[in-house]
């Protein structure tokens, strides 16, 4: 029996869209970015090849709406966490502990927006100008400079050693990205209590930040 679904009537514009991005996700982390094509995705959703190109003009873009999405609801999940706390070490375990609890709670988008290594990076690394102010940036380096923000409020009260504010912003972040990006790739290693690990990871960098 053929998998190819019954064509679908004309939907609302937002919801054919979020729906193709629901199936293209399932699809990308199932069958791996590289494998899919719009007309398995097309046939998937219930439309036709062309129809599926009035919402994403091609398969890269549909990757980069999906890393956006993702961006987005990294930058709230950091907003959230840091609200009203006042710059010192606290703010820098709960900016930590958001993202890691962020990506190990989404690990397929995450996969998808930061680990997908046959995905073309051209959209992702497109026109990085830091010196932009932040509202004319993409969610994505949105993400990175309210971590950068956050950072730079730390170095003004002398709470991090480093003055540098791009080697002390990268430096958090890699190891961050570290933790989350291990344990999604190698979920069946055998990892410590998660929680812990988590701790540890985010004392060994307050301490590593921190001002002597």
């Amino acid at each position: 029996m053929s998998e190819t679904r019954t064509r679908k009537p004309r939907g609302q514009g937002h919801e054919r869209r979020t729906e193709i991005l629901a199936a293209a996700k399932a699809m990308f982390v199932a069958e791996g970015y590289a494998t899919v094509t719009t007309r398995k995705l097309a046939e998937r959703v219930g439309i036709s090849q062309t129809g599926l190109y009035v919402y994403f003009q091609s398969k890269e873009g549909i990757l980069f709406a999906l890393s956006q999405e993702t961006f987005a609801k990294l930058g709230e999940a950091l907003r959230a966490a840091t609200e009203g706390v006042e710059p010192g070490p606290e703010l820098l375990r709960r900016l930590a502990r958001a993202y890691i609890e962020f990506g190990l709670a989404n690990r397929d988008e995450y996969e998808l927006t930061f680990m997908a290594s046959d995905a073309p990076l051209k959209p992702f690394h497109a026109d990085k100008d830091l010196t932009r102010p932040f509202d004319q940036q993409g969610v994505g380096l949105q993400a990175y400079l309210f971590v950068a923000e956050q950072v730079k409020r730390l170095q003004a009260v002398g709470a991090i050693e480093e003055r540098d504010p791009v080697v002390a912003t990268q430096t958090f972040w890699v190891a961050l990205h570290g933790l989350v990006a291990l344990v999604i790739a190698r979920a069946g290693f055998p990892w410590a209590d998660m929680r812990r690990l988590t701790d540890h990871l985010i004392e060994t960098l307050v301490r590593g930040l921190a001002a002597r």
